[in-house]
């Protein structure tokens, strides 16, 4: 499939899982949430394995790296930004804070592995950065330092979970990876369970989120990312996710009847610009080639 599709899709996908996330929190604590999602996801993607006898992870060294790259890419990830919004932040500043991650995703691979990313990608990248500012500066509000920090969390474990996963788990099967860093993180959910909030009401509205946020985010569009980041360069995958602001704007627009103004607009254009930059130049590198592990 074309990357550009694949790109696509992605971004459509993931996206519309902040409106699910939207719909489904009401009725259910972040912690509960997460854990019945990435259960769900890591049974299903269990089952499909074994009928399918999709390839296993060759070493039990290379089994752990699949875990800890889930374990930062989805769960970290995912629990930094839930409880966050939990505790009080907007959607919008979170998103905002997880913006970052294409810059950091630049910045480590090149001071720590010395990758290349070139003068019109970093011009891109902070461009990036500005539309998604446009974008959400209309509902940005007062953030609790917690709320805040549990962000940051959640951006510091998509950037360092992307890089893991290039660095240490291309070579794996999309599909056997996504089992393990699904249920990797579902375990990490269900052990912070006992020490929080844990309400869950099994409402339908409840049910349509959780298997939405199960099967067309966690199942369709991580293996759209993974497939991604064996392919392309890290900082062109990264830059997708400046897309994700632009992408759950549409999707409110059709379910929360949310309106564009000329911020949006104006943030939307300012955002496709970023990313036509990031992505028209072949970096000069090929960021950190699949070790065998």
């Amino acid at each position: 499939m074309n990357n550009l599709l694949i790109s696509f899709l992605f971004v459509a996908l993931y996206g519309s899982g902040f409106v699910a996330a939207k719909l489904g929190l009401p009725y259910a604590a972040p912690v509960p949430f997460l854990a019945f999602r990435f259960l769900i996801t890591g049974v299903i993607l269990a089952i499909f394995c074994f009928v399918m006898k999709t390839p296993k992870p060759m070493s039990i060294k290379e089994f752990l790296h699949a875990c800890i790259a889930g374990l930062l890419l989805i769960g970290t990830f995912s629990l930094g930004v839930f409880v966050s919004i939990d505790l009080g932040t907007s959607p919008a500043t979170s998103s905002l804070i997880i913006s970052f991650q294409p810059l950091l995703v630049g910045l480590f691979s090149h001071f720590i592995w010395k990758n290349t990313v070139s003068r019109s990608q970093w011009i891109g990248l902070l461009l990036g950065l500005t539309g998604i500012t446009f974008i959400v500066f209309n509902q940005l509000g007062h953030t609790p330092l917690i709320g805040f920090f549990m962000s940051i969390v959640g951006l510091l474990g998509l950037t360092l979970g992307s890089l893991y996963q290039k660095r240490f788990c291309s070579n794996l099967n999309i599909f056997t990876n996504g089992m393990i860093h699904s249920l990797s993180s579902s375990v990490l959910c269900f052990l912070i369970l006992p020490f929080v909030k844990s309400n869950v009401i099994w409402a339908p509205q409840f049910i349509g989120a959780l298997l939405w946020m199960s099967i067309g985010v966690s199942i369709c569009a991580l293996s759209l990312l993974y497939l991604l980041i064996k392919r392309i360069p890290i900082s062109q995958v990264a830059s997708l996710f400046y897309l994700m602001p632009v992408s759950t704007l549409f999707f409110s627009v059709i379910f929360f009847k949310d309106h564009l103004n000329l911020l949006n607009s104006i943030g939307i254009l300012v955002t496709a610009s970023a990313i036509f930059l990031v992505n028209r130049v072949k970096t000069i590198e090929k960021l950190m080639p699949a070790k065998n592990v």
